[in-house]
């Protein structure tokens, strides 16, 4: 689970004998998710269009069965609630586990009674913005699918030059079609040779080790943790290459001074400990504060005297499943080194390349950041709109308006 969505993509599956064998735990679509163990409150929505699956034993599945009376969207986002969350709080750790709701603490936790018409509406309203934060979602995935295919194509399989080499001189053909502008696409393709050198590379470009093209690759500090530090980054907060802020915590610089560990803008960072997360990579985007990472994390930085920043972080993201298998050490104990990492080769092209590869791409990424900061928003103003919705400070008319 991941931002309300159930990840299907990187579940297992099992066969249907193993299904017949399984008494309960089977999620169906529209059921709600929870995480019940570990990670307490957790949520995701079981889309209406998914087939059914099995649960973790880590996870309780809700499930509406009287729909005159419950709306299903109305319960996911009141359990998405301080007050549901609150009650969550208050029944973790009866048993003997401190991090543990049981089935039974659930069944006594509470539902507000509303005129199902109002709950519908609520759940209309608040689903309004949710829709919109999931089209902005599916959109970042498109954004950051076309950027990586754009850079596969210029820096890994150099299809501009073998365009060349195969006798095209269509330069929208020679660009992949990527630019339809024929003067634009021309201006791109006078930039790459014609030729394949002995190394394979196209003419003039160069294979660099990672660790020749940054100005910066370590582990970040040990934390001191503090209630109004700097925001610390940790392995929870890296993940489908990105950086969640908010599972991050906070460093008291006075007793560490971050110095050169002090992230910056597309500073690339690896988790870099222990099995499970090791080996996830993401860019550090749209930073609004000073932030550094705890020394579970290796921060790579570019040397943009060699190889645009860019570059680097598309090059990076594109290697975590090689670098997933990168670690060293027994099991619970592994690590990878900086030295690992610095190892990695990379094709490197000639400046007005990179520029415009900059120039091209850039566009794309920032609207992914846009797109996410402006998610952000809607999530805040949804879960702000919930309790007043129930309460009646807001009428329901004035939240559609909030909401359109």
């Amino acid at each position: 689970m991941d931002g309300g969505r159930i990840l299907f993509g990187s579940a297992s599956r099992i066969n249907d004998r193993a299904l017949r064998r399984i008494r309960k735990g089977i999620g169906q679509p529209g059921d709600i998710i929870l995480s019940h163990k570990g990670t307490v409150g957790k949520l995701a929505a079981a889309p209406l269009d998914c087939e059914p699956f099995v649960c973790s034993p880590q996870t309780t599945f809700w499930r509406v069965l009287q729909e005159d009376q419950l709306d299903r969207r109305f319960l996911y986002f009141f359990m998405n609630s301080i007050e549901f969350k609150n009650q969550l709080s208050a029944v973790k750790g009866e048993t003997d586990m401190a991090d543990y709701v049981s089935l039974t603490a659930q069944r006594r936790l509470q539902i507000p009674r509303l005129p199902l018409a109002v709950q519908q509406e609520i759940g209309r309203v608040l689903g309004s913005l949710d829709d919109k934060i999931e089209l902005n979602l599916r959109m970042n995935e498109t954004l950051e699918a076309m950027a990586q295919a754009i850079f596969r194509d210029w820096f890994v399989d150099f299809g501009p030059s073998r365009r060349k080499l195969d006798g095209e001189t269509d330069p929208v053909t020679i660009m992949g079609g990527l630019v339809q502008d024929v003067e634009r696409a021309q201006a791109y393709a006078n930039l790459f040779p014609a030729t394949i050198a002995d190394d394979g590379l196209p003419d003039g470009w160069e294979e660099k080790q990672v660790g020749d093209v940054v100005a910066l690759i370590k582990r970040g500090l040990a934390p001191s943790y503090s209630e109004d530090g700097i925001l610390v980054i940790n392995q929870k907060c890296i993940r489908n290459k990105a950086v969640n802020l908010a599972a991050a915590r906070r460093h008291d610089v006075v007793k560490r001074p971050p110095r050169d560990r002090l992230l910056e803008e597309y500073d690339v960072v690896v988790n870099s400990t222990g099995v499970g997360t090791l080996g996830r990579v993401a860019t550090v985007r749209g930073l609004k504060e000073e932030a550094t990472a705890d020394s579970h994390v290796t921060i790579c930085r570019a040397d943009t005297s060699k190889v645009s920043k860019l570059i680097l972080s598309l090059f990076m993201e594109g290697q975590e499943a090689l670098i997933e298998t990168m670690g060293h050490g027994s099991t619970g104990q592994t690590e990878l080194s900086p030295a690992s990492l610095s190892a990695m080769t990379l094709a490197v092209a000639s400046k007005p390349v990179q520029l415009a590869f900059d120039n091209f791409v850039m566009p794309l990424r920032n609207l992914v950041i846009s797109n996410s900061e402006q998610s952000l928003t809607l999530a805040e103003t949804r879960d702000l709109l919930l309790p007043k919705l129930m309460s009646g400070e807001i009428r329901l008319g004035e939240a559609v308006e909030a909401a359109a």
